[in-house]
Protein backbone atom coordinates (compact mmCIF):
# COMPACT_ATOMS: atom_id res chain seq x y z
CA UNK A 1 0.00 0.00 0.00
CA UNK A 2 3.20 2.18 -0.28
CA UNK A 3 1.94 3.78 -3.28
CA UNK A 4 -1.18 4.59 -1.96
CA UNK A 5 0.19 6.72 1.20
CA UNK A 6 2.93 8.50 -1.05
CA UNK A 7 -0.02 10.00 -2.55
CA UNK A 8 -1.15 13.28 -1.93
CA UNK A 9 -4.79 14.26 -1.75
CA UNK A 10 -7.22 11.25 -2.16
CA UNK A 11 -6.11 8.33 -2.47
CA UNK A 12 -6.40 5.61 -5.94
CA UNK A 13 -9.54 3.67 -4.53
CA UNK A 14 -11.48 7.49 -3.69
CA UNK A 15 -10.46 8.23 -7.08
CA UNK A 16 -11.47 4.50 -8.48
CA UNK A 17 -15.06 5.30 -6.54
CA UNK A 18 -15.52 8.42 -7.81
CA UNK A 19 -15.23 7.53 -11.46
CA UNK A 20 -17.33 4.40 -11.10
CA UNK A 21 -20.20 6.32 -9.11
CA UNK A 22 -20.74 8.46 -12.19
CA UNK A 23 -20.70 5.69 -15.07
CA UNK A 24 -24.05 3.94 -16.00
CA UNK A 25 -21.94 1.66 -17.66
CA UNK A 26 -18.89 -1.08 -16.95
CA UNK A 27 -15.42 0.53 -16.97
CA UNK A 28 -12.64 -1.50 -18.45
CA UNK A 29 -9.21 -1.44 -16.34
CA UNK A 30 -7.45 0.95 -19.33
CA UNK A 31 -10.49 3.16 -19.58
CA UNK A 32 -10.36 3.30 -15.24
CA UNK A 33 -6.66 3.94 -15.13
CA UNK A 34 -6.24 6.71 -18.18
CA UNK A 35 -9.57 8.54 -16.12
CA UNK A 36 -7.55 8.00 -12.54
CA UNK A 37 -4.02 8.11 -13.86
CA UNK A 38 -3.64 5.04 -11.55
CA UNK A 39 -0.82 2.76 -12.12
CA UNK A 40 -1.53 -1.26 -12.62
CA UNK A 41 -0.26 -1.84 -9.03
CA UNK A 42 -2.30 0.72 -7.80
CA UNK A 43 -5.44 -0.13 -9.55
CA UNK A 44 -5.57 -3.68 -8.14
CA UNK A 45 -5.38 -2.19 -4.91
CA UNK A 46 -7.97 -0.02 -5.33
CA UNK A 47 -9.66 -2.14 -6.28
CA UNK A 48 -9.43 -4.72 -3.46
CA UNK A 49 -10.19 -2.09 -1.29
CA UNK A 50 -13.37 -1.45 -3.02
CA UNK A 51 -14.69 -5.12 -3.42
CA UNK A 52 -14.43 -4.90 0.17
CA UNK A 53 -16.34 -1.99 0.93
CA UNK A 54 -19.34 -3.02 -1.43
CA UNK A 55 -19.24 -6.71 -0.65
CA UNK A 56 -22.74 -7.90 -0.89
CA UNK A 57 -22.97 -8.73 2.73
CA UNK A 58 -22.05 -5.85 3.98
CA UNK A 59 -23.56 -2.98 1.78
CA UNK A 60 -26.49 -2.08 -0.10
CA UNK A 61 -24.20 -1.15 -3.63
CA UNK A 62 -21.88 -4.16 -4.52
CA UNK A 63 -18.95 -3.69 -6.90
CA UNK A 64 -19.36 -5.81 -10.45
CA UNK A 65 -17.07 -7.10 -12.65
CA UNK A 66 -19.23 -7.95 -16.07
CA UNK A 67 -18.58 -7.27 -20.00
CA UNK A 68 -14.83 -6.97 -19.22
CA UNK A 69 -15.14 -4.27 -16.68
CA UNK A 70 -16.46 -2.84 -13.24
CA UNK A 71 -19.56 -1.45 -12.30
CA UNK A 72 -21.63 -0.26 -9.27
CA UNK A 73 -24.95 -1.35 -9.04
CA UNK A 74 -27.27 -1.66 -5.99
CA UNK A 75 -27.28 -4.99 -3.98
CA UNK A 76 -29.41 -7.83 -6.07
CA UNK A 77 -30.90 -8.27 -2.37
CA UNK A 78 -32.17 -5.18 -1.99
CA UNK A 79 -34.04 -5.20 -5.24
CA UNK A 80 -37.59 -5.34 -3.97
CA UNK A 81 -37.06 -1.91 -1.89
CA UNK A 82 -36.12 -0.48 -5.29
CA UNK A 83 -38.41 -1.42 -7.33
CA UNK A 84 -40.99 0.06 -4.29
CA UNK A 85 -39.48 2.88 -4.77
CA UNK A 86 -39.05 3.55 -8.46
CA UNK A 87 -43.09 2.88 -8.61
CA UNK A 88 -43.59 5.45 -5.93
CA UNK A 89 -41.22 8.06 -7.28
CA UNK A 90 -42.55 7.73 -10.97
CA UNK A 91 -44.61 10.73 -11.80
CA UNK A 92 -48.43 10.48 -11.92
CA UNK A 93 -49.58 10.73 -15.52
CA UNK A 94 -50.63 13.95 -16.91
CA UNK A 95 -54.43 14.11 -16.83
CA UNK A 96 -56.63 15.49 -19.91
CA UNK A 97 -57.12 18.56 -17.42
CA UNK A 98 -53.30 19.30 -17.21
CA UNK A 99 -52.81 18.68 -21.44
CA UNK A 100 -55.70 21.14 -21.86
CA UNK A 101 -53.85 23.97 -19.69
CA UNK A 102 -50.29 23.12 -21.21
CA UNK A 103 -51.51 23.69 -24.65
CA UNK A 104 -53.26 27.16 -23.39
CA UNK A 105 -49.70 28.20 -21.96
CA UNK A 106 -47.97 27.03 -25.03
CA UNK A 107 -50.13 28.49 -27.54
CA UNK A 108 -51.77 30.90 -26.11
CA UNK A 109 -49.32 31.94 -23.35
CA UNK A 110 -48.39 33.73 -21.24
CA UNK A 111 -52.29 33.51 -19.37
CA UNK A 112 -53.27 34.32 -16.37
CA UNK A 113 -55.70 31.86 -14.44
CA UNK A 114 -58.67 33.25 -15.00
CA UNK A 115 -57.90 33.71 -19.08
CA UNK A 116 -57.11 29.76 -18.75
CA UNK A 117 -60.03 29.41 -16.80
CA UNK A 118 -62.18 31.21 -19.33
CA UNK A 119 -60.23 29.40 -22.45
CA UNK A 120 -61.32 26.15 -20.59
CA UNK A 121 -64.82 26.94 -19.12
CA UNK A 122 -63.74 25.24 -15.87
CA UNK A 123 -62.23 26.65 -13.03
CA UNK A 124 -58.11 25.79 -13.37
CA UNK A 125 -56.38 26.52 -10.40
CA UNK A 126 -56.69 23.25 -8.82
CA UNK A 127 -54.77 22.02 -12.05
CA UNK A 128 -52.62 25.11 -12.75
CA UNK A 129 -51.77 24.68 -9.05
CA UNK A 130 -50.29 20.88 -9.43
CA UNK A 131 -48.32 22.16 -13.20
CA UNK A 132 -46.48 24.35 -11.05
CA UNK A 133 -45.37 21.99 -8.66
CA UNK A 134 -44.05 19.97 -11.34
CA UNK A 135 -42.39 22.34 -12.60
CA UNK A 136 -44.07 22.34 -16.09
CA UNK A 137 -45.67 25.98 -16.35
CA UNK A 138 -44.39 28.72 -13.78
CA UNK A 139 -44.79 32.54 -13.24
CA UNK A 140 -43.50 34.74 -16.05
CA UNK A 141 -44.60 37.88 -15.29
CA UNK A 142 -47.68 40.18 -14.66
CA UNK A 143 -50.66 41.72 -16.37
CA UNK A 144 -50.18 44.82 -14.86
CA UNK A 145 -53.24 46.08 -16.98
CA UNK A 146 -55.64 44.06 -15.16
CA UNK A 147 -56.87 44.66 -11.47
CA UNK A 148 -54.82 43.44 -8.99
CA UNK A 149 -52.00 42.65 -11.60
CA UNK A 150 -52.35 38.81 -11.10
CA UNK A 151 -49.39 36.62 -12.12
CA UNK A 152 -49.08 35.40 -16.52
CA UNK A 153 -47.96 31.78 -16.66
CA UNK A 154 -45.65 30.17 -19.10
CA UNK A 155 -44.29 26.86 -19.94
CA UNK A 156 -40.83 25.79 -18.63
CA UNK A 157 -37.78 24.79 -20.11
CA UNK A 158 -38.66 21.07 -17.96
CA UNK A 159 -42.01 21.39 -20.00
CA UNK A 160 -39.75 21.82 -23.23
CA UNK A 161 -37.06 18.75 -22.27
CA UNK A 162 -39.80 16.63 -21.41
CA UNK A 163 -41.59 16.80 -24.44
CA UNK A 164 -37.73 16.76 -26.54
CA UNK A 165 -38.32 20.20 -27.88
CA UNK A 166 -35.76 22.34 -28.67
CA UNK A 167 -38.30 25.53 -28.19
CA UNK A 168 -41.80 26.26 -28.63
CA UNK A 169 -41.31 26.76 -32.23
CA UNK A 170 -41.05 22.88 -32.49
CA UNK A 171 -44.29 22.34 -32.19
CA UNK A 172 -47.15 22.29 -34.57
CA UNK A 173 -49.04 25.32 -35.30
CA UNK A 174 -52.44 25.63 -33.82
CA UNK A 175 -54.14 26.27 -37.01
CA UNK A 176 -53.03 22.63 -38.06
CA UNK A 177 -54.24 20.90 -34.73
CA UNK A 178 -57.88 22.56 -34.73
CA UNK A 179 -60.08 23.77 -36.93
CA UNK A 180 -60.58 27.87 -37.37
CA UNK A 181 -63.86 28.05 -35.98
CA UNK A 182 -62.66 26.54 -33.03
CA UNK A 183 -59.59 28.71 -32.43
CA UNK A 184 -62.54 31.69 -32.69
CA UNK A 185 -64.12 30.39 -30.14
CA UNK A 186 -61.13 30.22 -28.05
CA UNK A 187 -59.93 33.53 -29.09
CA UNK A 188 -63.65 34.97 -28.11
CA UNK A 189 -63.43 33.47 -24.38
CA UNK A 190 -59.84 35.03 -24.12
CA UNK A 191 -61.39 37.84 -24.71
CA UNK A 192 -64.57 37.99 -22.52
CA UNK A 193 -64.10 39.29 -18.84
CA UNK A 194 -65.52 38.00 -15.65
CA UNK A 195 -64.95 35.04 -13.90
CA UNK A 196 -65.71 31.51 -14.97
CA UNK A 197 -68.86 30.32 -13.05
CA UNK A 198 -68.39 26.62 -13.22
CA UNK A 199 -67.76 23.63 -11.20
CA UNK A 200 -63.89 23.08 -9.82
CA UNK A 201 -61.75 20.03 -11.17
CA UNK A 202 -59.32 17.93 -10.18
CA UNK A 203 -55.72 18.36 -11.14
Amino acid sequence: MRDQERRPGPGPAHLLEAVLLVSASPLSPSDLRSATGLSGREMEEALAVLSGRYAPKTSGIVLREVAGGYLLSTNPACSDAVERFRREARPTPLSGAAHEVLACALYLGPLTRGAVSRVRGVNSDAVIRSLLERGLISEVGVDREAPGSPALLGVTDEFLAATGARSREDFPPAGSLVTHEELARVRERLAGSGTVQAHAESP
